[in-house]
């Protein structure tokens, strides 16, 4: 009886306990329904994102095979690289199948991981097993954490709405008409939409599972993939902390870690040119299938993007160099690896060819709203600095370093101080490394010595390649050279000056310099607020992209959906929910007069009979365009534009005079 009475006060006790506590909460809430919704949105991405990049990895952990004297990191950073090309390669084929729907993504992505769950988790185990990222000093701690807030930071970037330029362009807006279509077509004037596509391919799978939320994560779980392949590296060729330094170098470029966190294309191809130089220096150690595995990274960094090109003369060098005592050999293998390079990147060229004609679309063939005279307009050759400042050609490292700025109008990047402050003093060290030491870094500056040199072709060639981020399939390199330059120092005297202690505390006062600089930024910025449900969806896109999206969002409300809207001088259509035609090289208006003649009434016949019901001119864009005088935007095209506006547009709203949206009325 005692028992059945301290039962019962026990039961009393508890529900006492638990209604007073769920009362309590539901008086004093610690979280609000929005911000639950916030969360649960960006976990959702992130969830998104992490099937993709496991059931990547899986796949190829199987395509792989066994890989003799190879770490864990190392096997499952090229698992991963493998196995997402594999996948893009599959989403291509269901695209063009016309199966690009959520329950084909949901019902491939389940089986795979079941099929590919005991080589996905062993890989993960190894991995974290290896001691090849393990810390072995305080400053690989220090090192560590530095790489680990920068991406943290780029995370969160990451797992916000889209705003980022070339995202809302191109990146998200191919993926987001095949799935609106269930299919890979090139049904709209953008040319970016015949490049290679191996990243919107996984961006498509990430939002066909789990919305747009999931697309940038992918792009950033490859910057991790390239800091953990640095890592690997370090310690495989080089001396000390090199491979967390090289980690760290690399992302002391605060263009690099931006990117991370947008829906871009280049971390995955500096991870691609990364790897096929590592695994063609392996090849001349070791032997055995690494010849053909850098053929295939190379092939999948052509999948990635056309700057790629360079990327296959580089390592033809490379290897020359590190053969350079049987080059008929090396030229031959070099030829085998550029055939598999080919080869994995064809079927890109292939979808090309069945959708506009031109297996390199938009280059060299024309094809579907493509001529010569976009040819021109696009490439502007004669504009770059050896037609208007020669001599900065020679002191272009300098200027992209010291000069360039992330959104600026030279070099477009920030990339930091340490690759320029370094690189130089591995001169200091040369003699006292090893012969293998030598030669490995001999190939790295070759391999490195050809992207450059092909970078500041096209610098001098035109204005529209000023920019330092299509250097960046070098960086991972480079950030191993410079790793390899602060490390190498330590074999030098330590008197009457120890360089290694001072290059090493040069290095830390960068990267905390660098850190400040970026936790600041994010503050200021404030993505957490849209993250955890304090700042709407609306609200975040409208202070990040201003007046560009209180347009886009007046032309889905109150426009029917049967509108079609040509946009001039803006090339962002991603949130547009009616039909929007994009400027995607902002020479929409210039091509129609170069077309039809300089007739206002002619232009606006054309619009009319390709249905065009709207039209939303990018006043701002336009004014900053004829006050900087590059684009070649006459007075007789502006004349052709007013008449249009005055005689054939009629206003229907401005949008603090940054956009103003017309009705293009019918035949007078």
């Amino acid at each position: 009886m005692k028992n059945k009475k301290s039962v019962a006060a026990s039961l009393l006790f508890l529900i006492w306990i638990f209604v007073v506590v769920a009362f309590y909460y539901v008086a004093h809430k610690p979280f609000t329904v929005s911000t639950l919704l916030a969360v649960g949105r960006a976990l959702a991405g992130l969830g998104g994102a992490t099937l993709v990049m496991a059931l990547g990895t899986g796949l190829g952990r199987r395509l792989l095979g066994y890989l003799p004297g190879v770490g864990g990191l190392e096997v499952f950073v090229l698992s991963a690289a493998v196995g997402l090309g594999a996948l893009a390669l599959v989403t291509l084929a269901l695209g063009l199948l016309g199966w690009l729907r959520p329950w084909v993504f949901w019902a491939l992505t389940l089986t795979g991981l079941f099929v590919c769950r005991g080589p996905l988790g062993k890989a993960l185990l190894v991995a974290l097993g290896d001691p090849a990222w393990h810390f072995h000093s305080r400053l690989e701690r220090i090192l560590a954490a530095y790489c680990a807030l920068m991406l943290i930071v780029a995370l969160l970037w990451a797992l916000t709405p889209p705003t980022a330029w070339d995202g809302l362009v191109y990146h998200l807006t191919g993926p987001k008409l095949y799935l609106a279509t269930a299919r890979i077509s090139h049904s709209l004037d953008l040319p970016y939409l015949g490049f290679p596509q191996l990243m919107e391919s996984l961006f498509t799978w990430g939002m066909g599972l789990a919305g747009e939320r999931a697309a940038a994560p992918v792009h950033w779980f490859y910057g991790l993939l390239v800091a953990l392949a640095l890592v690997a590296a370090g310690r495989r060729w080089l001396d000390g902390a090199a491979g967390w330094l090289a980690a760290a170098v690399y992302l002391s470029a605060s263009t690099i870690v931006l990117l991370a966190g947008w829906p871009y294309v280049d971390l995955a191809l500096s991870l691609y040119s990364t790897l096929a130089f590592l695994a063609l220096l392996r090849w001349t150690e070791a032997g055995g299938k690494w010849l053909v595995l850098s053929g295939v990274l190379a092939g999948l960094a052509l999948s990635t993007k056309y700057t790629a090109a360079p990327l296959l003369p580089a390592l033809a060098l490379a290897l020359l160099i590190a053969q350079v005592h049987n080059w008929q050999f090396a030229i031959r293998n070099s030829l085998l690896l550029c055939i598999i390079a080919l080869t994995i990147w064809s079927p890109w060229l292939i979808k090309n060819f069945l959708l506009t004609g031109n297996p390199t679309y938009p280059f060299f063939f024309g094809g579907a709203y493509w001529d010569g005279w976009r040819a021109w307009w696009y490439d502007r050759p004669g504009t770059g600095l050896a037609y208007t400042a020669p001599w900065k050609l020679l002191t272009a490292p300098w200027d992209a370093t010291v000069w360039g700025v992330e959104g600026g109008a030279a070099y477009s990047a920030t990339i930091g101080p340490l690759f320029l402050a370094f690189l130089p003093l591995l001169v200091l060290s040369w003699r006292r490394m090893s012969v293998e030491r030598r030669r490995w870094l001999a190939s790295a500056l070759a391999f490195c010595g050809v992207l450059y040199g092909f970078w500041l072709w096209g610098v001098a060639r035109t204005a529209l390649l000023f920019q330092t981020r299509l250097l960046f399939p070098a960086f991972g390199i480079l950030a191993l050279m410079v790793a390899a330059a602060v490390e190498g120092l330590r074999t030098l005297p330590r008197r009457p000056l120890d360089l290694a202690w001072l290059a090493r505390a040069v290095v830390v006062g960068v990267l905390a310099l660098t850190l400040v600089g970026t936790l600041l930024s994010t503050v200021q910025q404030r993505p957490l607020g849209v993250l955890l449900g304090f700042e709407s969806r609306d609200d975040f896109l409208t202070r990040r992209l201003g007046w560009y999206y209180a347009a886009v969002e007046h032309i889905n409300r109150e426009l029917p959906p049967e509108a079609v809207v040509l946009f001039l001088w803006e090339p962002r259509s991603y949130h547009c929910q009616v039909d929007c035609r994009p400027d995607a090289i902002l020479d929409r208006f210039v091509h129609a007069t170069h077309l039809y003649g300089h007739d206002a009434g002619d232009i606006a016949a054309v619009w009319r009979a390709e249905g065009v019901t709207h039209v939303l001119l990018h006043r701002a864009g336009l004014e900053f365009i004829l006050e900087k005088q590059f684009d070649p935007v006459t007075t007789n095209d502006q004349r052709v534009l007013d008449e249009l506006l005055a005689r054939h547009l009629t206003p229907v709203e401005n949008f603090g005079s940054a956009y103003e949206l017309y009705r293009l009325e019918e035949v007078p």
